[in-house]
Formats: C-alpha cells, structure tokens, sequence
C-alpha cells in the first residue's frame, strides 16, 4: 500500500505519462495526419483506411495481452510497448523521405508496430492504476487525468496549427514528429517509475482461471447487452471525425492550416464533453446521457448538411458541428466507462474492459473500413442533388449514419437501469484525421 505522499507522487507520475503519451493519440484527432498522409500523395480511400488500422488490430491484440499482462507482469509488457511506439513514429518519420507507395508501405509498418505497442499497454492500463487510485476519489482523479492530458493536446495542436499556417515543407511535418518522438522517449522512463502493487499471477492459475473469469464477467447481469449496445452506437458514429476531415480536405478545399484548427475544436469539445458528461451522469443517469446523445449526433450530421443555408461563413459552421460533435462523444463516453464500471466484477476489472474495448476497437475498425471502401469502390454518387444544392458521397455517408442512430434509438433499452458516480477512462476517444 501507498501512503499519501507516494501516492501524490504516484498520481504525478501518472498524469505525466499520459500528457506525453496522448500528444502521439492527438495527432489522429487534430488533423495532423490526416495533412501529413496527404502530403505523402496518399488518396482519401486510403487515408481513411490507415486510420481503421490502430483499432482493427486492437479488435484482435487486446484480450491476449490483458492475458499476458496479468500473467508476466503489466509494467513488463508495457514498457516493451512503449519502446514499439517509439520504433513506430521514427517509421513515420521515416515515410517523409519518401513518396506514395513507398511512403505507404512505411506508414502501415509505422501503423502496425505502434498499435501493438499501444494494445501492450492498453490492455493493462487501467489494471495497473486501479490499485493505486482510491475508489472514492477515482472518479475525480481520472476527470483531472483526462482534462489534462486534453489540454496538453490543445496546446501542441496550436503550436501544429502555427507551424503549418508558417509552412507545409515537408521538413515542417518531421520537426513535429520528432517533438511527439523526444516525448515518446521521455515516456519510457516515467512509466517505468509508476508502483506496480499487484504482482503477476503464476502461469498455472492463470490458465486455469482466465476461461472461467471470462465467463463470471459474462454472465454479470446486463454486461453483454450493454456491451451490444456500446459495438452498435460505435459502429455507427466512429467514422464521422474522419468523414468530416475528409470532407474538409476534398469539399471544402480547407488548408492545412484550417483542418487542425478543426481538430483543434475536436479536442476543445471532448475536454467540455467530459464535465459537463460527468456531471449529467451522478445527476441523470446514463440513459439520460446516451438519449441525448443519440438525438445530438444525428442533429449535428444533418446539421453539416445544411450548410448551404447557414448565414455564417463556412468554417465557422465546420468548426460549431466539429466541436459539439466531439462534445457529445465526450458525453457519451462518460457514460459508456460509468455503466461499465457499474456491471464489472471487481476480481475482473481488466478482463471486462478489455473486452468492451475490444468491441469499441472492432466497431471503430468496421465504421472507418465501410467509408474507406465506399470512397474507393465508389459504391456511392460522387455528386447529387437535393432541394437545388450539390452534395457529395460523404454527405451520403453522413445522412445513412445520421438515419442508423435515430433507429437505433429503440436500443436504448439494452442499456441496464444503473446510476453510479462518473467515471473517465483515459484515452477512450474516437479517432479522428
């Protein structure tokens, strides 16, 4: 056990090694990559598949190394996937040097190597601080955690935004790489500094336990059709950040510049998304929580496609529907970690998030592969019109989603009647270009 004083220190060392490790996570949501990949040559068919990748591989990578976590030692396997994740961005740093193809090959290697590291500490993460963070201060320290680690991400999107609206060379673009680089590295050390309280188990007990752990959190009343639900509100909002920075790049001609001041807002909304979540969850529940946001995110796809009738300039009303869409992800993720941390087991806390991940992971996978392969196959009107406007496949795109959520509204029943105290798990956003 940890007095107070190591504890505080423990909590410091915490919040450190998210802020440092989030920057890399931001760069999917504050259109970094998504201005990097396009200055690589890469189309907008494959950009959207690359980022499916990370939670395609998460989908198959995070239950077998909670498994290993638990058996060798979390920290061990952590710390090994942190030295991927630093391998990972110099092979991205590294794709700068080339073009198209050969670009393409090194950003999936980049891709790949880092979200096995990230599925290494992932699938132990929350195992590892639930020994060190009191149940009844948990809810506010992982409120801090988030807010700040958020906020670290505004400010390096900020300095992204300055440097990009400077320059676009692509010398610019591997400067701020090796800035999340340097960070990568630092990390390596302050996670190797957080108290591991909880030793491995023996590798006997474990294969004998793990079947029937896996069965107890299964069997928990209400886990798998809230788990249902959580794959099925995944699955059809996941793909909306990267169709809007899409739709940014190939509709609204947006410069580089301007796309991560929209990822920017992105990050802006989940950091409100996650105080006013929090507290709207301990006040209303979670089914009040996941009603609106059901309603929201359809209102604010079709919002976007009312944008020729806005009286305001266009990238004021991208910016509005981007940070209030990110809001209500901020939201609805508070209420996704409450009701999971409700419906767990407390012998079984890895275990049941790791498998709810996984399902989030292979809903976010199979949302950004149905854009990708609608963009390239072309499966999709590239123009059509409606009420004397023009509209492209994305607005498609946009209005099937927005009419699959308001469907799904009779699936809110599949959430179990529960009230806890506000959770936040760290790092649970969606991916965004």
């Amino acid at each position: 056990m940890l007095n107070d004083q190591q504890r505080k220190r423990a909590f410091n060392i915490i919040i450190a090694t998210q802020c440092l490790g989030m920057i890399s996570g931001a760069l999917f949501q504050n259109g970094f990559y998504l201005n990097y990949f396009s200055k690589l040559g890469l189309s907008s068919a494959t950009i959207a598949m690359l980022f499916a990748l990370p939670p395609l591989l998460g989908t198959f990578l995070l239950l077998p190394f909670a498994f290993y976590s638990d058996r060798f030692g979390k920290k061990k396997l952590a710390l090994g996937g942190q030295v991927l994740a630093i391998a990972g961005l110099l092979l991205m740093m590294a794709a700068g040097g080339f073009f198209a193809r050969s670009a393409l090959l090194l950003v999936v290697a980049s891709l790949v190597v880092a979200s096995i590291g990230g599925s290494l500490q992932g699938a132990s993460w929350f195992a590892l601080l639930n020994p060190i963070v009191p149940r009844e201060i948990r809810g506010r320290f992982f409120g801090r955690l988030r807010v700040t680690f958020q906020l670290v991400g505004i400010l390096y999107t900020m300095l992204i935004t300055r440097a990009l609206k400077i320059s676009q060379a692509m010398v610019v673009f591997q400067i701020l790489l090796a800035i999340v680089f340097m960070a990568a590295v630092v990390r390596y050390f302050t996670y190797a500094r957080i108290p591991e309280l909880e030793n491995a188990q023996g590798e006997t007990e474990h294969r004998s336990s793990f079947r029937r752990s896996f069965a107890v959190v299964l069997a928990v009343r209400g886990y798998v059709s809230f788990n249902s639900y959580v794959f099925l509100i995944t699955l059809f909002t996941a793909a909306i950040p990267v169709i809007f920075g899409l739709m940014q790049k190939d509709v609204f001609a947006f410069t580089p510049s301007q796309i991560t001041l929209m990822g920017m807002l992105f990050l802006v909304g989940s950091v409100i998304g996650c105080w006013v979540g929090g507290r709207l969850v301990d006040r209303r529940g979670t089914r009040f929580v996941f009603l609106v946001a059901h309603v929201a995110y359809a209102v604010i796809m079709l919002a976007l496609l009312a944008r020729h009738w806005m009286p305001w300039p266009l990238i004021v009303h991208v910016g509005g529907c981007s940070l209030i869409f990110s809001l209500i992800a901020g939201m609805a993720g508070v209420a996704i970690t409450s009701e999971i941390m409700a419906l767990i087991p407390a012998a079984n806390k890895s275990l049941s998030t790791g498998f709810t991940m996984t399902l989030v992971n292979a809903a976010a996978a199979l949302s950004g592969m149905c854009v990708a392969r609608s963009i390239s196959w072309k499966i999709l009107s590239p123009e059509w019109a409606m009420l004397g406007r023009t509209y492209t496949a994305y607005d498609s795109l946009l209005l099937a989603f927005a009419i699959l959520i308001l469907l799904m509204l009779a699936a809110i029943g599949l959430v179990p009647p529960i009230m806890k105290k506000a959770q936040l798990l760290p790092g649970a956003n969606y991916p965004r270009p």
